[in-house]
């Protein structure tokens, strides 16, 4: 199909407008006559799966996920499927705000009361699929979706393509023997090593790392390069926040502490 304002993607689902382009293909608004609502379509780019069989490995794996899950903080699904010319499609919530990424390059550090807010919304998310044995594996700033008003935003959870479900087999087709799951400064230390064998821990190691990110504005594992910044996940070295910055609530260099333990049965075991 022809991707033009005003094509037909399924009988209910009309292209309206461009809504950006991705790792992966392209981002449409479109609108939803049935529903009568505004919603974005993300197709797949079948020249760059082509090449990468993994884009469309992720691409499967995200609506598979997806479609089993309904919590107010993450991105909702609404359908799925092919156009007439074979391309996968997803059909999901429109989304209008900005990513936690943005937000903190725009404003900087934030109060530990809007801290807060997001971290309970994102633990209300990781509760809901970590109840389901979904492991997302890829929690970040660029895949963490604020809504709504600065003081009060609604927090989405974006992106499973790296989510590892129940009973999921191998990830070979989806990265490749050898190669890492996640992005390096988010990673837990077991992460580093096995992917396939994380469970729920390495999704609250990545929490706290979002944490340390909203409260310092800079992520706490860090380096030159992704050797260096592997190294410091696998020792646990970072900078704890009073060090950086004078006047945060007592408790919280121990909170990070218990959060980054090299052990994971020794960490939070719970997002809540």
């Amino acid at each position: 199909m022809q991707y033009v304002a005003g094509a037909m993607v399924t009988p209910q689902v009309r292209l309206s407008r461009p809504l950006g382009e991705g790792g992966m293909g392209s981002l449409w608004v479109a609108d939803h006559l049935a529903m009568q609502i505004e919603v974005a379509v993300k197709f797949v780019a079948m020249d760059l799966a082509a090449s990468d069989p993994s884009i469309l490995e992720r691409f499967d794996r995200e609506a598979s996920v997806l479609v089993q899950l309904d919590s107010p903080q993450v991105v909702k699904l609404f359908e799925r499927g092919q156009t007439d010319d074979g391309t996968p499609f997803i059909v999901m919530e429109l989304l209008l705000g900005e990513t936690l990424v943005d937000r903190l390059e725009r404003t900087g550090e934030m109060s530990p009361a809007a801290v807060g807010v997001i971290l309970d919304q994102l633990g209300t998310g990781l509760e809901h699929f970590h109840g389901k044995a979904i492991i997302h594996r890829d929690l970040k700033a660029e895949n963490i979706f604020l809504v709504g008003p600065v003081e009060q935003p609604v927090v989405k959870i974006l992106d499973f393509g790296l989510a590892r479900p129940p009973g999921a087999p191998g990830d070979k087709k989806l990265t490749g023997l050898g190669t890492l799951v996640g992005t390096a400064e988010f990673m837990s230390p077991e992460q580093i090593i096995s992917a396939m064998d994380v469970d729920h821990s390495a999704d609250l190691w990545a929490l706290a790392v979002l944490a340390y990110m909203m409260l310092i504005a800079t992520r706490p594992f860090d380096g030159d390069n992704m050797g260096a910044v592997l190294m410091a996940v696998r020792m646990g070295q970072y900078d704890p926040p009073s060090s950086l910055v004078p006047g945060l609530p007592s408790g919280i260099d121990g909170w990070f502490a218990k959060a980054f333990d090299l052990n994971h049965k020794q960490r939070f075991q719970s997002a809540r």
